[in-house]
């Protein structure tokens, strides 16, 4: 009996050390992707180094380095975090409804907006990530032609065709983006640009 309890002890001693491991992990993983949104915030992409950050957290290069190998790997943790904060807060409303693509549309921006020195450079970095192919990405283009093939065909404005509709949108969208991203527009003016994108897909 004594042997079953010592072993239960164990287990619970043993499963309490991975589990503050696991949350250790988690908040130096937090910690280093903190530093690096205020790296971005004050300067370029081209600041953004192991070096600077492992300074900024109190960390090693090392430790950094077992986190993240790249830095290429930082801008997709922070891109995708901005990605799963869109998707995760998507209107609650059928994909037929008209309205979606307007309330998604609204999603992205207050996402996009909420911290726009960072998510600039995250935009910038991803293109460049993208034309060198060692960055994934989930295409735009495709979820809007997804949500736009369930909207009634009378409710597309540029086509009748969803593929070509969502085209038009994604082609608008990213124009606005990449002037947004490189300081064309103001944030007001990318959501204006945005919501006209919209609107002119979807009636």
């Amino acid at each position: 009996m004594t042997s079953v309890v010592g072993e239960l002890k164990a287990d619970r001693r043993s499963r309490a050390r991975r589990e503050r491991a696991n949350r250790e992990r988690s908040e130096i993983r937090a910690r280093i992707l903190d530093a690096a949104r205020e790296t971005l915030r004050e300067g370029t992409m081209f600041d953004l180094t192991m070096q600077r950050l492992a300074a900024n957290v109190g960390l090693s290069r090392q430790t950094i380095y077992r986190y993240f190998p790249t830095v290429q790997e930082i801008f997709r943790a922070l891109s995708d975090e901005v990605i799963s904060e869109i998707y995760a807060d998507l209107p609650d409303l059928p994909l037929s409804d008209p309205n979606f693509v307007p309330a998604f549309v609204d999603v992205a921006l207050s996402v996009f907006c909420a911290d726009s020195e960072v998510v600039r450079v995250l935009v910038l970095a991803s293109a460049i990530g993208r034309a060198t192919g060692d960055w994934v990405q989930v295409d735009p283009e495709q979820v809007l032609s997804s949500a736009l093939s369930t909207v009634p065909a009378e409710h597309r404005r540029v086509s009748r065709d969803p593929d070509v509709a969502a085209r038009v949108l994604v082609t608008y969208f990213r124009g606005a983006l990449y002037g947004w991203a490189a300081g064309f527009l103001s944030d007001a003016e990318f959501a204006q640009e945005v919501r006209k994108a919209g609107s002119l897909t979807v009636a």
